[in-house]
């Protein structure tokens, strides 16, 4: 711990004042839900460009988000896919406790499956924006421990871009993408992609195929668009291996279970001013999942979600107002071991203001979110209406120029999903919803070349909603408190070598039932990143990352009676060389082959007592790509 904290201490310590005057000047949705120049918000918002997973040669957007502040991510299998998220300290039921969102449309099912991030191509993203910590009334349910919003690229001037990549393990990827705007407001922008390999463990061979298109058209006060995206997703998945095995060959898989997803998602959306300085913004999309496949038996799986989320944004005197509507609807149909056919609808409605108070640098956020659900068991012929209302208010006072502060408590909630639904304790027919409050403070300094941020939160659950190993139900748990503290630094050590680093400490304590004062378990106390960007030449870029991970209990090990599993570090480099407009990067992932779990659980019958998931050893990428 001392060493960890000295670390980064000593990054925060050493930035020279390589500064100037100008303030950086971010564009950001995510607090709001609106463009907006900057954040006045009471939020955190750390903002991933576009020129930053370049630079990475990241190959996914799991490399991207693994050294992020704050986040910790779960990799069963091992391969990058459907990668489980964490913050603000889950662990086994982080799924649902992180909202994942693409232009602001939710990623997240109302199952117990992970969002598929492979769903992006990384050509297409623009940015990726992460608020730290609760989001309960601007986003409603799941935003617990945060939201990711992935914001993608506008259609632009004619431009497009073709790669080849191949690496480790069979690793092959074919990524196409072209963009062009025409004087009468027409745009269209296309993307394809595909994506094969068999992976470091047996059995864990996954192939994926993408195409995407959107139209749009922009006239004189707003734009309307259409999205269209088909995608074939098959994968592989390893089994865990107990200690022996492991040992024997940490490879090695003796799983025949495989899933094969086919989805198609349509989107139409309409961006319009108003008069008076009001703007709506609003989509309505489908996105119908199609699977199948062995999981401990044949099993089948359809997905149908329906989402309208229209908002209004706009000015009353001083006050900035944002006024909206949620629908989702789910239909989901399950084969297999635990068949089940379910619908849930959600309809919630949200207002929330920001005024300046006596002075002008300090202002007032309030906001309030009234949610509604309805479950309905086709199967069982059983149904059931929940409802919740959460409040936020914050306050954001300017310093300086470069400076701000603020103060903020939210509140959060979720309803069990229809996985959890389908295996409750004996006598139960559904669960009480999850509830929290968040409460957060934050410093942040931002001047050209150089930006700090820090933020202490507490984040206290009640009924929280997760798998009992024990009983093998899911079941509403005891009280339970996150807190911590998170830093994070960039800087502009000379125009051509940028630094990157972040801390975060996080306290998750159970607070009542049998376990009351141990640690809630698959949730590391310590996590440190570090980041170097340098321009080598006017051709050649060289990046490293480090990402240290601290010791954690391991997952359903709530007595906390097993030891921990040991902290790691893992490296990964790129080196990027580009000329008029070719370029090639050669990314390694793990650079000094460390070996270390992707993922932990405790499992008292097997041989040592716990089940592991190894994670890959070192992995090399090479990408050859032409822009046009």
């Amino acid at each position: 711990m001392k060493n960890t904290l000295s670390l980064s201490a000593a990054l925060l310590a050493a930035l020279p004042a390589y500064a100037q005057d100008t303030q950086l000047d971010t564009v950001i949705v995510s607090a709001t839900r609106f463009e907006a120049s900057g954040n006045t918000t009471p939020t955190m918002v750390n903002v991933v460009s576009a020129e930053q997973i370049e630079a990475s040669g990241a190959n996914n957007i799991a490399d991207v988000l693994r050294t992020q502040p704050g986040l910790h991510l779960r990799d069963a299998s091992g391969t990058n896919n459907r990668v489980a998220i964490s913050m603000r300290g889950f662990g086994q039921n982080s799924t649902n406790n992180v909202l994942v969102l693409v232009n602001g449309r939710r990623l997240n099912n109302q199952t117990l499956e992970a969002p598929n991030l492979n769903l992006i191509a990384l050509n297409d993203i623009e940015r990726i924006e992460i608020i730290q910590g609760s989001a309960g009334t601007l986003y409603g349910e799941q935003a617990v421990g945060g939201v990711i919003n992935i914001i993608t690229q506008p259609i632009t001037d004619a431009q497009g871009r073709i790669s080849i990549s191949r690496g480790s393990d069979d690793q092959e990827r074919y990524n196409l993408a072209y963009s062009r705007g025409f004087d009468n407001g027409f745009g269209l922008r296309l993307s394809a992609e595909s994506q094969h390999a068999d992976n470091y463990r047996d059995h864990s061979a996954t192939d994926f195929n993408n195409v995407f298109g959107e139209i749009e058209k922009i006239h004189d006060s707003g734009r309307v668009f259409v999205e269209l995206q088909k995608t074939e997703d098959d994968v592989e998945l390893p089994n865990s291996l107990h200690i022996n095995q492991k040992q024997a060959n940490r490879r090695q898989s003796t799983s025949s279970d495989f899933l094969n997803y086919d989805s198609d998602v349509v989107v139409l959306g309409l961006e319009q001013d108003l008069a008076e300085q009001w703007e709506l913004r609003g989509e309505y999309s489908i996105r119908d999942t199609d699977g199948k496949g062995i999981l401990f038996s044949d099993y089948t799986q359809d997905t149908r979600v329906k989402s309208f989320t229209p908002r209004l944004l706009g000015k009353l005197g001083h006050a900035d107002i944002t006024l909206g509507y949620d629908r989702h609807r789910t239909d989901y149909v399950r084969g297999g071991y635990s068949p089940q056919t379910r619908q849930q609808t959600a309809n919630a409605i949200y207002a929330r203001a920001q005024m300046p108070l006596i002075l002008d640098d300090l202002q007032l956020t309030i906001g309030g979110r009234e949610s509604r659900v309805k479950d309905i068991d086709l199967r069982n012929n059983q149904d059931n209406s929940q409802s919740r209302f959460v409040k936020e208010i914050g306050l954001t006072y300017q310093l300086s120029a470069e400076q701000r502060v603020f103060l903020r408590r939210d509140e959060s909630f979720r309803y069990a999903n229809m996985d959890e639904l389908a295996a409750l304790p004996a006598g139960e027919t559904f669960l009480k919803p999850q509830e929290g409050t968040s409460l957060e403070f934050g410093w942040e300094w931002s001047q050209s070349t150089t930006q700090l941020q820090a933020t202490v939160f507490q984040l206290d659950l009640d009924n929280e909603i997760k798998y009992n190993a024990t009983t093998f139900a899911n079941e509403n748990l005891d009280e339970s408190r996150r807190r911590g503290l998170i830093l994070s630094a960039r800087h502009g050590l000379t125009p051509d070598l940028q630094l990157t680093g972040n801390y975060s400490y996080t306290d998750s304590e159970i607070k009542a039932g049998t376990h009351a004062g141990n640690e809630v378990p698959y949730v590391p106390n310590h996590s440190v990143a570090l980041g170097l960007d340098y321009q080598l030449t006017n051709e050649t870029n060289v990046y490293l990352d480090a990402k240290y991970t601290g010791a954690q209990f391991r997952d359903d090990d709530e007595a906390n009676s097993l030891s921990q599993v040991g902290g790691y570090t893992v490296v990964n480099a790129n080196v990027r060389w580009s000329f008029q407009q070719w370029d090639a990067s050669l990314r390694i992932n793990n650079l000094f082959d460390k070996e270390y779990d992707a993922y932990t659980i405790a499992a008292p019958w097997l041989p040592g007592g716990s089940a592991y998931y190894p994670a890959a050893g070192r992995q090399l990428m090479l990408t050859l790509g032409y822009s046009f």
